[in-house]
């Protein structure tokens, strides 16, 4: 289930109507409190946890938490939203170097992706590199712009990134793995994200976008990636 976050005063509410304890003793401004030190006992705390997870339709494994904050913020986070997912696949048939040298050169994007009209290098330091993308102007002449940072292994053919700015997002990460087929060499692009309250889409419409989007990238990435390889064997047959 998901809900509003549960305001800490409102806990207290509940905690003071399953166990007995006066919200004038529960409101403590003392750090390290603990449940014990405000006179709940287990079969109080047993009692707090069953009505929220009546109320909220939740699970509550509270172990090892000694503090009412700490279990508020457990509530809080069972009650958020799980994140929206995408994920899309391609086989591109061409050597693994190629491809991983070709879509993992953040500078030559718009170059290979239709989307991006500005792939800017911020900084760079090993295999770690911040970047500023731009798209080009939508049909309202504004341009979209913000800040990545990527983490390439080549090695286990894996690159991790995340929005630095995160713009309409929550957040947004990103991983990409590679795994060589019969076909070819399987680019995968998974993304996990959550839209802001305030975002002009929704999680579900932007999973929509997203995933139209991945496809429509992906095919020219392939197009763009095997003509590159065919162009270069035939180079190397012409020597």
């Amino acid at each position: 289930m998901t809900a509003a976050p549960l305001e800490y005063d409102d806990f207290l509410t509940i905690v003071e109507q399953c166990t007995g304890v006066p919200l004038e003793t529960l409101r403590t401004d003392d750090p390290i409190v603990t449940i014990d030190d405000l006179g709940v006992d287990s079969l109080g705390l047993i009692n707090v946890l069953t009505e929220v997870e009546n109320r909220y339709d939740i699970r509550l494994d509270a172990e090892g938490l000694t503090r009412f904050p700490e279990i508020c913020a457990l509530i809080n986070e069972k009650l958020r939203p799980a994140a929206a997912r995408t994920e899309n696949s391609i086989v591109v048939d061409a050597p693994f170097d190629l491809v991983w040298d070709m879509t993992n050169d953040v500078a030559n994007w718009p170059n290979l992706f239709s989307e991006y009209a500005l792939a800017e290098i911020l900084e760079q330091h090993g295999d770690t590199v911040r970047f500023r993308l731009a798209l080009h102007p939508d049909p309202d002449g504004k341009v979209w712009s913000w800040v990545s940072e990527r983490v390439t292994d080549r090695e286990n053919r894996s690159v991790k990134a995340h929005r630095v700015e995160t713009g309409p997002f929550a957040f947004m990460n990103i991983h990409w793995t590679y795994a060589q087929t019969d076909e070819g060499v399987e680019m995968r692009w998974e993304q996990e994200f959550r839209m802001k309250p305030d975002a002009p889409l929704d999680d579900a419409a932007m999973t929509e976008r997203i995933n139209k989007n991945s496809k429509v990238q992906m095919a020219l990435i392939k197009e763009r990636v095997e003509a590159a390889a065919h162009a270069g064997a035939g180079a190397e047959m012409a020597r």
